[in-house]
């Protein structure tokens, strides 16, 4: 009940919006009843019907009672023979009789309130799961109209609550920069009526806001829009429009669907003035305050320019590992502990101090531990004593240990150098597509960030017997670069890097494993199987596996990192690790996209029988062959050439038969052509040769020489020897011949001419009109030669 007040719908009026769901629900389910309702305390009320004029039921004669009470879709093909339904008056004694019901319940805030529900007179026994899918997504757009009555029905609220009051209220659209839709009437109170009035004019919001505070305000309300902060504070001024600078505080919340998509952006204001004045004033009071607050934090030194007496207290003192009575409380002794490089540091801050009109100075330096190592501390000094010109003589102050700091700077330093090298890589094989070279490029940084002598990067490959195999394409230990370290059974030399053959050691285990391989102490680790001949020293070793969806492509490996190697730093290199396996994988998909594409374009383009080029792309070169010949003037021979008596062959052998005796043809036409002609079957014993840059008496001599081989070659099949002869017609070039088609033409009347001269011949195309096959003398000769 809560809930359905919170909705404020019990007394809700005629809804069109919902009446057009009802309606549509009963056409697209085929019912003559649909019914959107709520259930109040006593009553079932209808928000909307559809077949059936009624507002209101008891709760206890309602078959929606059921869907509410169980919180679960309820589905009776037939009400009569539901026990919990057969009952019920509008079952058994209505007229008509109900015999069907589906409904669906409506939850809000985690409570079912009502259902959307149809109704029959007849059982439906074909109401089957679809249709229910159909109900559920009807239900969902009433719970989207019910819903959106709720939200009209809060910023009404809303907005009669900011109507006065100390807080002011303003909507923004969506766009970028947001815009005011909505502004509350108190909004002068807040922001002064001069104000308020521009931006009921129309002004932009940035225009009533000071000029230093703009950007902050614009990139503050965008950030809801491009970066979708849910919500934001921010303390700003307005432009002054009097004595005094006013201050605002903005909360701003942005108003998402379930989506993710925003609706608006919502904003609440209330003057700042006040308390900004307050806080200046405590500022001031801070200020003088500052520097005993921070030597009651950590440790105190006083110092006297004059004595050069440097005093120090126990906290001090055991910042370095002293006690307060071990140290020579002098500054002499002090600065000889100081880091070498940050004594000029101090030096000008001394003469800055003395001289300078500003009394506090503060310092970040070295100085050297009582075990010998070097700590950094943040030093703040204030001058509480001058001589009679001014300059100073004492000065007291804090001293705070800020070595964890630095190594957290020097942290994230080193995860800045190491997005710089991700980025590095990223672009590198963005460009060229180049594995070698992406890490070439990010290999010598990655030593430096890693603080390691020597290190490598491979990619896993697989090796003929389906094992694993690593490529290690970049290395830097010169005992494989310059070739000490002798080829092996687990290493080869190539061009492309070098290959380890075999995983079963120390780099290895963790490409075979799928694990990081920490080694501070070599042989302690059950996978080291010691160094090849001629390897250099390796102290420690890290090797860490580099994956794509937990498959193993390729490792890293470093070594010789002076404080051995521990979990921050595999921390440290993981997003580098997760890149290269983008990369890789990427590689492999690159790589596996452009052999599909050449085993497409090569089946596209040959045969599938003989494994000749086939008609498409025999044309396609014939026409670029004729292209070069008109341009140059360079002899062009287009010849066709057809087996004799090929279906004789098919009807005696048998079709496998013809099959081999194509597939000889094709080995013949391999054998016998330059490797610039090309040869192609066009039909079933039909074939073409292209013979560029050969002029009529040289081609007549390479096609003799082809009809001659596959004349003088026994074909064997199924224990039978089948002979077979070709005949052949060509033409040459002519300007004549405009397309490849007229070229054919010709080839083919020469064809005709080889087939009715008595077949196994060559015949070339006579241009004065007569297709024969003894032309020239030349060619004669060329003949007998042949």
């Amino acid at each position: 009940m809560a809930v359905l007040r919170d909705l404020d719908l019990l007394d809700i009026g005629p809804d069109a919006d919902l009446d057009r769901v009802t309606a549509l629900a009963c056409e697209m389910l085929d019912v003559p009843v649909c019914l959107v309702t709520l259930m109040d305390s006593e009553l079932l009320r209808i928000l909307s019907h559809h077949g059936l004029d009624v507002s209101q039921w008891p709760r206890e004669d309602s078959f929606c009672t059921h869907v509410v009470a169980s919180g679960r879709t309820i589905l009776a093909h037939d009400l009569r023979l539901d026990e919990r339904f057969a009952d019920n008056e509008l079952v058994s004694r209505r007229i008509p009789p109900l015999r069907f019901y589906a409904g669906m319940p409506l939850v809000f805030d985690g409570q079912v309130v009502g259902t959307v529900a149809v109704l029959d007179q007849r059982p439906r026994h074909d109401f089957d799961e679809r249709k229910l899918q159909q109900l559920a997504r009807l239900s969902e757009l009433v719970h989207s109209q019910l819903a959106q009555h709720r939200e009209r029905l809060q910023t009404q609220r809303e907005r009669a609550l900011f109507a006065s009051g100390p807080v002011g209220a303003l909507v923004w659209d969506t766009g970028v920069p947001p815009k005011p839709v909505y502004l509350s009437a108190n909004l002068g109170e807040v922001l002064g009526e001069v104000l308020a009035e521009q931006l009921r004019s129309g002004k932009p919001f940035e225009s009533i806001v000071h000029p230093d505070d703009q950007e902050l305000v614009h990139i503050g309300l965008s950030s809801h829009v491009v970066g979708e902060l849910p919500s934001l504070e921010l303390s700003f001024r307005l432009r002054q429009t009097g004595r005094h600078t006013r201050w605002v505080h903005q909360v701003s919340r942005a108003d998402r669907d379930a989506d993710g998509r925003l609706l608006r952006i919502r904003s609440y204001l209330f003057d700042l003035t006040r308390q900004k004045q307050l806080e200046s004033s405590i500022e001031a009071t801070k200020e003088r305050l500052y520097l005993a607050l921070e030597s009651a934090r950590i440790g105190t030194w006083d110092l006297n320019y004059l004595s050069q007496e440097r005093m120090l207290n126990s906290r001090a003192a055991a910042m370095l590992g002293f006690r307060e009575d071990e140290l020579e409380h002098n500054n002499l002794a002090w600065m000889d502990r100081v880091h070498p490089y940050d004594r000029t540091l101090i030096d000008r801050a001394t003469q800055s101090r003395r001289h300078a009109s500003s009394d506090v100075v503060a310092l970040e330096y070295r100085i050297r531990h009582k075990r010998g190592h070097y700590i950094w501390v943040r030093s703040y000094g204030r001058v509480v004593e001058h001589d009679r010109q001014g300059r100073a003589v004492r000065v007291v102050g804090t001293l705070i240990d800020i070595s964890e700091d630095k190594q957290k700077e020097a942290l994230r330093n080193r995860q800045r150098q190491l997005l710089d090298l991700l980025n590095q890589a990223q672009t590198s094989f963005l460009l060229n597509r180049s594995v070698h070279d992406a890490c070439e490029a990010l290999f010598e940084p990655l030593l430096k960030i890693s603080e390691c002598a020597v290190g490598f990067i491979g990619v896993v490959q697989t090796g003929p017997s389906g094992e694993p195999q690593l490529l290690v394409p970049t290395i830097s230990e010169t005992g494989w670069r310059d070739h000490r370290v002798a080829p092996g059974p687990t290493h080869q030399q190539r061009d492309d890097g070098l290959l380890f053959t075999r995983l079963d050691n120390l780099f290895g285990h963790a490409v075979t494993h799928n694990e990081v391989v920490m080694a501070n102490h070599l042989p302690s680790h059950p996978a080291s199987r010691g160094l090849p001949e001629g390897h250099a020293e390796l102290k420690n070793f890290l090797g860490l596996p580099i994956r794509f969806d937990n498959r193993v492509v390729g490792m890293i490996g470093l070594g010789n990192r002076a404080d051995g190697f521990d979990e921050p730093l595999v921390q440290l290199l993981e997003p580098l690790v997760v890149t290269l396996g983008t990369l890789f994988h990427a590689r492999d998909q690159e790589t596996a996209r452009v052999a599909a594409e050449q085993e497409l374009q090569r089946l596209a383009s040959r045969d599938a029988l003989t494994g000749l080029s086939n008609r498409r792309h025999f044309f396609d070169v014939a026409e670029a062959g004729l292209s070069q010949t008109r341009r140059y003037a360079s002899p062009l021979t287009v010849a066709l050439m057809d087996l004799d008596h090929f279906k004789h062959i098919n009807d005696t052998y048998g079709h496998a038969a013809g099959d081999a005796v194509l597939k000889v043809f094709a080995d013949v036409l391999r054998e016998s052509l330059r490797d610039t002609d090309t040869p192609a079957r066009i039909g079933g014993e039909e074939f073409a040769v292209l013979l560029t840059s050969t002029p009529q008496d040289e081609a007549f001599v390479a096609l003799e020489r082809i009809r001659a081989a596959l004349d003088q070659r026994p074909i064997e099949f199924a224990g039978q020897t089948i002979y077979a002869t070709v005949s052949i017609g060509a033409v040459q070039w002519r300007p004549e011949h405009h397309d490849v088609d007229a070229m054919l033409a010709h080839a083919d009347e020469a064809l005709y001419t080889a087939k009715r001269e008595g077949r196994n011949r060559v015949c070339i195309y006579d241009h004065d009109g007569h297709p024969n096959g003894h032309g020239s003398p030349s060619l004669r000769a060329a003949n007998d030669a042949a």
